[in-house]
Parts: structure tokens; C-alpha cells; sequence
């Protein structure tokens, strides 16, 4: 019953949707006020899931793999506001609610708010703020995979990055850069996932062709685990608060390129504040390269493809001197034909190194594919299929996995 209140819901959303997509279309499709662009849009989208809990199937009962039909409803909308030839402001909100079929007491959302500033004055002065804020209990973890499916895992992060800066001659820039993050879980017994970081840095970039630039840069951080509950032995003289130096340098293209995105290499050095964990355990400091590329290379105006590569070192707890190597790559293709038709296949691979004891080592490895088939109904509406396959291989029996999921959707933005 309480599926069908939901569908019902979800069919007078897209009557509401081209209704009103209908007379935006006559218009251009946008609504505009001056400068202003304000972009509103809904996605609906029904999910089967093999393996809800991200279980590895095996005879124990907190093991057993589950399925069911989740259905999402996501809306969003976006103010969009131009400096002519000079950047621009963006305030966008994102909602995921999801329902599920038959455990339904598993429902989630998701909430996600974006702030964005891109500006460069005549003079060359340069000012950047990008900021998002999510609150949400999905059972979709972090970067370090705490509690991956397990449902309602309510917490909310917030990340920032800042910049100002000046351009010389449209040849070279100096900037200064300033990085917070905060992440929060409500429950106590989450703790060791709560903590801050900030961070400051500098760099210089240099233009290397009409739109390609190379850069250098320079950063200095601090994480603090803030969260200590009586009788956990969780104090600040033993949690895994460290210090991070990094240096970075690749090379990334103005927006109106064929190729876009960033290619990033750099080094890592983090030092631990602290000797020891709370179990008595020395804290190890490490040195290491890390990666944070994302390029997409337009061939055609049909044809698409983006190749990401990632490498850091992510901690697991506040309370243990755990942490993880995670290396990763992946590549996406974006094929239109038939004028209608977008075909968007990909895969990536990550490995997953502890530092645990060779006798205890740890190392996982993680598959993942998806194919997406897209039909534009209108240049507002579009409808959709697709297909996830997300694997996860470990040494330790209990983290493996395997799930697939098929989706059917329907969204549009005018």
C-alpha cells in the first residue's frame, strides 16, 4: 500500500512535469530573470537491488543477502547567476528520498546544498568559494567505507574549498587557498568517524598553450578528532589526529576546451600527533604519491570520454592507528546516436591496501560497471535504463560482496 501512495505520487509529478515543461519549452526551456537562471528539475527512478546490505551470502544470518525494489524520488533546483564574461554564482539543492518495497523501514534521504562563486575581476583579481553541505542516512558510507550498507547511518559533512588570487597578462597566476571540512554522526557510537580538517595552501599557474595551463601547488593540514565519549579510553593524547604536507603538480584547461577536468600527481607526508592509539599501538607516520585526476575529452559533438585516476591514504578510526592505501582508476564513454539516443558505459578498478601486520594483512579489491541507455523525450524530458555491478574482493572473508542493479528512470530540467 504503501508503494502504490508513492507511485501515485510519482505519476502526478510527471504530470506536473510536462505540464509545466511544456510551456518552458515554448520559452527556450529556462526560466530567466535578467542574469538569473533558475533551473528546477525532478528524477524518478525505480531500483532493484540483489543485495541491499551489501552482504557476502554467506549462512550466517547477519550475512544473508537481501533484495528489494527501491524507489527514488529526486528533486532538485538551481539559481544560476551570470557575470557577464567574469564567472558566475551558483545555489543549487539536490534531495534523494528513497523508499523501499518490502523493508521498508530501511527509507533514507539524502539532502545535499551547493554554494558556488567563480570570479574574475578586469584587474585580474581571482575569488573562488565552493561549499557543500549533505545530510543524509543512506546506507552508502564515506571514502573510507565505514558501515558501507548499513541502513540509516545518519550523519552530515560539510566541504569547502576557497581561493583568491591574480592573474598576470593572461599568462600567469598566483593563488592562495584555504580547505575546510567537518564531518558529524549522530549517533555516539559513531564517534571515531567524527573530525574537522583544515587546511591552507599556495600556488602558481602558468599557461601553457592558448587553454592549458600547468600549475604547482602547495598545502598544509590538520585533522582533529573532536568526538571523545567517557569510557570509550578515547583521549586527544591518543587518537589519530596527524598533520598533512602535500605538493601537487599536473596541468588542467580553460571551461571551453575539447578537453576539461584536471590531471593531478603529487606526494603526501603525514605525521601523526600522538605516539600511541588507544590499544597501545604505535602510530606508523607515512609518505606517499597521490593522484586526483578527472579528464573528459569531447572527440566529437557526439562522443565523449572521461578517465578518472585516484590514489590517497584514508583513515580508518579515531580510536586505532589503522589507515589504507586506496589506488583507483576508471573510464567512461558518452555515445550518442540515432539524435535520441545516449549510450554512457563504464568500469573502474580500486585496490585497497591496510597497514594491518603481515600476519593480519588486509587488502580488498573493488570492481564496479554500469551501462546507461538514455532516450531525450524532449529537449527537457528524457527516460532511462541502466545496469550496476559493484564487487568487492578481500582477504577477510566478512567485507566481501557482490550486488547488481537494474534502474528504470524518468527526469526532466527545464
Amino acid at each position: 500500500m504503501k508503494k502504490n501512495i508513492f507511485v501515485s505520487q510519482a505519476l502526478f509529478y510527471i504530470i506536473f512535469s510536462v505540464l509545466v515543461g511544456s510551456v518552458t519549452a515554448e520559452e527556450g526551456g529556462r526560466i530567466h530573470i535578467g542574469n538569473l537562471k533558475v533551473i528546477p528539475g525532478l528524477k524518478i527512478q525505480e531500483v532493484y537491488d540483489d543485495n541491499i546490505y551489501l552482504a557476502n551470502g554467506t549462512n550466517d544470518s547477519y550475512e544473508a543477502k537481501e533484495s528489494d525494489w527501491i524507489f527514488h524520488i529526486k528533486p532538485e533546483v538551481t539559481f544560476d547567476y551570470t557575470f557577464h564574461e567574469r564567472g558566475g554564482l551558483k545555489l543549487a539543492y539536490f534531495g534523494d528520498l528513497a523508499y523501499y518495497g518490502e523493508y521498508s523501514s530501511n527509507d533514507w534521504q539524502k539532502h545535499e546544498v551547493l554554494f558556488d562563486l567563480d570570479y574574475k575581476a578586469p584587474g585580474g583579481f581571482i575569488v573562488g568559494i565552493n561549499n557543500t553541505y549533505v545530510n543524509t542516512d543512506d546506507p552508502y558510507s564515506t571514502a573510507n567505507d565505514y558501515k558501507l550498507g548499513v541502513p540509516l547511518t545518519k550523519r552530515w559533512y560539510n566541504d569547502m574549498a576557497g581561493k583568491v588570487g591574480y592573474e598576470f597578462s593572461r599568462r600567469f597566476r598566483v593563488l592562495a587557498f584555504y580547505n575546510f571540512f567537518k564531518q558529524d554522526y549522530k549517533e555516539e557510537v559513531d564517534f571515531t568517524q567524527d573530525y574537522r580538517v583544515n587546511e591552507v595552501g599556495m600556488g602558481v599557474e602558468v599557461r601553457l598553450l592558448p587553454k592549458t595551463w600547468g600549475f604547482v601547488r602547495y598545502h598544509f593540514g590538520e585533522r582533529d578528532y573532536y568526538t571523545h565519549p567517557p569510557g570509550t579510553g578515547v583521549t586527544e593524547s591518543n587518537d589519530s589526529d596527524f598533520d598533512s604536507q602535500r605538493v601537487n603538480l599536473g596541468i588542467n584547461w580553460d571551461t571551453r576546451a575539447k578537453l576539461s577536468g584536471e590531471v593531478n600527481f603529487g606526494y603526501l607526508w603525514k605525521k601523526y600527533d600522538n605516539v600511541y592509539d588507544s590499544n597501545g599501538d604505535p602510530y606508523e607516520d607515512k609518505d606517499t604519491w597521490i593522484a586526483s585526476t578527472f579528464v573528459s575529452y569531447k572527440a566529437t559533438d557526439k562522443t565523449g570520454v572521461s578517465l578518472n585516476i585516484t590514489r590517497a591514504l584514508r583513515e580508518s578510526y579515531s580510536d586505532t592507528n589503522e589507515y589504507f592505501t586506496d589506488t583507483g582508476i576508471g573510464i567512461t564513454l558518452q555515445q550518442k546516436f540515432m539524435d535520441k539516443f545516449t549510450l554512457t558505459p563504464g568500469v573502474s578498478y580500486s585496490n585497497n591496501d591496510y597497514n594491518k601486520p603481515d600476519n593480519e594483512s588486509r587488502e580488498d579489491n573493488n570492481y564496479r560497471a554500469n551501462i546507461d541507455l538514455d532516450y531525450q523525450i524532449q529537449d527537457w524530458l528524457k527516460a532511462g535504463v541502466g545496469y550496476a555491478y559493484d564487487r568487492k574482493d578481500s582477504n577477510y572473508l566478512e567485507y566481501d560482496y557482490t550486488d547488481n542493479r537494474f534502474m528504470i528512470s524518468l527526469s526532466g530540467i527545464y
